[in-house]
């Protein structure tokens, strides 16, 4: 009887054991597969965060992409804004660089243009066309000044028919000739006296277009 009690108790204490080492097992298992989905999830968190906006991003940010340096930075903020990663193939990436970069990006919204660089943009050619038109209105404007002055100064001086003796008349009355203001008649007082009207042209400035406007009125006799 003591034996069989024995057996029977010795036969408990292992069930039990073994019962308590199904347990632990358990418990174990539930505690990892928690810490491994805990972890994917941080991982996976972490993964979104780092991910880089191709339409913000700087040259730096982009050339920490693996497989993306220099040239190819430049070139994905060249070719902004974007809709899709795709469409960085525009911008000259091969179809496999895309794929390559594809889980280390995402496209953000494109930062809006500012509004005074449009209004500027916008307005430049205006302003452009308004400062023309108001050089070329200045511009006529001095030329029908200048046309008056000279039409009016040259009717005061003489009348047709006209003469004056170039050898012997006063530096005002020269000065009354077209085209004769005071340093020419001084020169023209300067180099008497003339045989003919034409030696006149022997004069510094009374030349061709000059001499054709003072000859009908010059004599030297």
């Amino acid at each position: 009887m003591l034996k069989k009690s024995g057996f029977m108790s010795l036969r408990n204490f292992c069930l039990m054991s073994f019962a308590l080492l199904i347990s632990a097992a358990f418990i174990m298992s539930t505690g990892a597969t928690a810490a491994q989905a805990a972890k994917k999830a941080a991982d996976t968190q972490s993964s979104v965060a780092a991910l880089v906006d191709i339409n913000s991003a700087t040259q730096k940010d982009l050339e920490g992409i693996k497989g993306v340096g220099p040239a190819k930075a430049k070139k994905i903020i060249a070719g902004r804004p974007y809709k899709s990663v795709d469409e960085l193939s525009k911008a000259g990436l091969s179809a496999k660089d895309v794929e390559k970069i594809k889980p280390f990006v995402t496209v953000g919204k494109a930062p809006a243009a500012p509004v005074t660089a449009a209004v500027t943009k916008a307005t430049a050619p205006v302003s452009a066309a308004a400062a023309k038109a108001t050089t070329d209105v200045t511009k006529a404007t001095k030329d029908v000044k200048e046309k008056a002055k000279s039409t009016k100064t040259a009717a005061a001086k003489l009348a047709p028919g006209t003469k004056i003796n170039i050898n012997t008349a006063d530096q005002a009355t020269i000065e009354k000739l077209p085209e004769i203001g005071p340093v020419k008649a001084k020169a023209i007082i300067a180099g008497r006296p003339y045989k003919s009207i034409e030696d006149v042209m022997k004069v510094k400035g009374i030349k061709g277009k000059t001499f054709d406007a003072i000859k009908d009125f010059i004599v030297v006799n």
